[in-house]
């Protein structure tokens, strides 16, 4: 299971760089798809606090509230001081 889960992050790491050039260059419709590849590489991988805080990035990039704050809630469950999960939180209050 670790082998897999170490393949995962390396797609996901890599997914994550692809969708960076994809933002910098103005091509919208290639990141967000991108972005919804990030998502489902990480659901289908090990739930821990590195691939929820980059499905919950990814989520509010998305423009996501609802379901980034789902994936929060997840993070703050494994670890209820996780910083990413609390900015999160803070952010979308600001918002509304």
């Amino acid at each position: 299971m670790q082998f897999k889960s170490n393949i995962n992050m390396k797609d996901i790491s890599r997914m994550i760089e692809i969708a960076e050039i994809y933002s910098i260059t103005n091509q919208k419709g290639k990141y967000e798809e991108c972005l919804k590849n990030i998502i489902k590489l990480c659901d289908e991988s090990p739930k821990n606090e590195d691939t929820l805080q980059i499905k919950m990035h990814s989520l509010t990039l998305l423009n996501k509230p609802y379901k980034s704050l789902e994936t929060t809630n997840e993070l703050l469950n494994l670890n209820p001081y996780n910083i990413h999960a609390l900015l999160n939180i803070a952010a979308y209050l600001r918002s509304d």
